[in-house]
């Protein structure tokens, strides 16, 4: 038996973006560098992983479906199998997950959900590992099942937590925190509207579209790169300017449209020009495109105007959190 402990319970952040992604890809920052700035919000998937005595059955998970298998080969949840053989788990093992949101909505949830998992196995194993080693098995298992269409954001900033630049390179990963006082991320925070389309997507196909079209999408990427420096510079000013913030948001949603036609739709430019309308100053549609959330900036004064006429979405109310993929229970 490898395991030191019986059960262990994790609480893995989901994130928005703010800037950047697709330069987070592994065939175009290894040539021409990439940089992200996320945060992981309070909005969490749980992970339950405990050694199962049922002798009737090896493997029970629970997640949106129920799989009961004594095989792992068996096991129809790609990211629960992957994980399981790169661990080389022999063992029986009851897994459940809970997410506070619902998955393939752009909040990075596969990507929490497999650094949940493998926190959870470390600890479950009694060893502690760095947080940029747990992003980068993740990631490692997460690209093997999309056929390396995929970015690393996602399972950097659920491991580490917090608002973050992400810098790659070739050469390594850079996590650094944002510099934001707190007074300019409590307006931040105060001035962003949140929205649930009621679309869901499935992300890598969006993203496998995005790498065929790489080659016609260069120019845009670099410009992304432009505008995720901009943010950073507009963030890191004594005074936030909400409506600058807004334009640039505005702008990345227009160039991030231009990388594959399955990034938006008729429903959800509907969505976005009557949010502009309404009063926002810009936005832009979370992960990879096709549905999910949207994220505006708007001066408090024109939140209910908004809302009103935006009513056939769903607001959620959040808030930014330091929190990282963390055990909340382990016995």
């Amino acid at each position: 038996m490898n395991f030191k402990n019986s059960i262990v319970i994790t609480k893995t952040p989901l994130r928005i973006s703010f800037s950047g992604g697709g330069t987070d890809m592994p065939y175009f920052y290894k040539k021409y560098g990439g940089i992200t700035v996320s945060s992981a919000i309070n909005k969490f998937i749980y992970v339950t992983i405990k050694i199962h005595k049922n002798f009737n059955e090896k493997y029970r998970l629970n997640y949106s479906d129920t799989e009961i298998t004594n095989n792992i080969h068996n096991i129809k949840n790609l990211r629960i199998r992957e994980t399981l053989k790169f661990f080389k788990i022999k063992e029986p093992l009851y897994i459940n997950t809970i997410s506070d949101i619902p998955y393939n909505t752009g909040l990075g949830s596969s990507s929490a959900f497999l650094v949940g998992l493998i926190n959870a196995i470390f600890r479950l194993k009694g060893k502690k590992v760095s947080k940029k080693k747990v992003a980068e098995i993740a990631f490692k298992i997460e690209d093997l099942i999309t056929n390396k269409s995929l970015g690393k954001q996602d399972h950097y900033i659920s491991a580490y937590g917090g608002i973050k630049v992400i810098k790659y390179s070739k050469q390594s990963i850079k996590v650094k925190s944002l510099k934001i006082s707190k007074k300019n991320l409590s307006k931040l925070q105060n001035n962003l509207l949140f929205f649930y389309t009621g679309q869901t997507r499935k992300s890598h196909q969006h993203l496998s579209n995005q790498k065929k079209n790489l080659n016609k999408n260069i120019s845009n990427l670099f410009m992304l790169k432009d505008l995720t420096y901009l943010i950073i510079n507009e963030f890191n000013k004594k005074q936030l300017n909400i409506k600058k913030i807004g334009n640039t948001l505005d702008k990345n949603w227009h160039l991030k449209k231009k990388f594959s036609k399955k990034i938006t739709n008729p429903v959800l430019n509907k969505i976005y020009n009557q949010a502009i309308k309404s009063g926002c100053y810009g936005g832009k549609l979370l992960g990879a495109g096709g549905g999910g959330f949207f994220l505006f900036t708007s001066d408090k004064k024109n939140h209910k105007k908004v809302l009103n006429n935006l009513n056939n979405c769903k607001r959620i109310e959040f808030k930014f959190t330091n929190l990282s993929s963390e055990t909340i229970f382990v016995n």
